[in-house]
């Protein structure tokens, strides 16, 4: 009795331990929150926008994990920081205060280093690539006709992905069932 006592402890510590390990790793630092906090001082007058029941990012952040796989997830959040880049960029140009320029210089560098080192990838050529398609002017006869032209070709890709990402979790399934059953043995 004992020993099961002092092995739910030590378990205890250990997940406890790994907890705030983990919860430190995803916090954001102490000199970025400050800069965050006196930024959203500065700029944050007025609570009742806030709360309109229109966030910017997270209702997609709160359907991120649910919804997309991780290489998914990756890209969502490495287009999402070179939005805040963007929209930071945009700030600091507009700003008159050389201090909250500084803040929102410090804020992009460390978002610019998260992006790097934990999201690193082609969101910029995929960006490129979707507003080229964005852009497609769907009422021109010409570009219907092309489409129509290519659309044998794009299904026939379309299908190959869906087939090579379902034999991907084919794969894991059973890499998965496989562990199970060797864990019983």
């Amino acid at each position: 009795m004992i020993v099961q006592n002092m092995m739910a402890f030590f378990w205890g510590v250990c997940l406890l331990t790994s907890g705030w390990m983990t919860y430190g790793e995803a916090s954001v630092p102490e000199n970025l929150d400050k800069s965050i906090d006196e930024l959203k001082a500065y700029y944050i007058k007025d609570n009742h926008e806030l709360h309109n029941a229109h966030p910017v990012f997270l209702r997609v952040l709160k359907d991120l994990k649910v919804n997309l796989e991780e290489p998914e997830q990756n890209l969502l959040m490495s287009i999402i920081m070179d939005t805040y880049s963007r929209i930071f960029t945009r700030m600091e140009n507009d700003s008159l205060d050389e201090a909250t320029k500084e803040r929102l210089a410090h804020v992009q560098e460390h978002l610019k280093k998260l992006k790097e080192n934990y999201f690193p990838g082609k969101s910029a050529e995929l960006k490129t690539y979707a507003e080229t398609l964005w852009a497609i002017k769907e009422d021109d006869p010409v570009v219907q006709r092309k489409v129509l032209f290519e659309l044998k070709r794009v299904y026939r890709e379309a299908t190959q992905l869906r087939n090579l990402k379902n034999k991907e979790r084919r794969r894991r399934q059973a890499k998965i069932t496989k562990s199970k059953s060797l864990n019983r043995s």
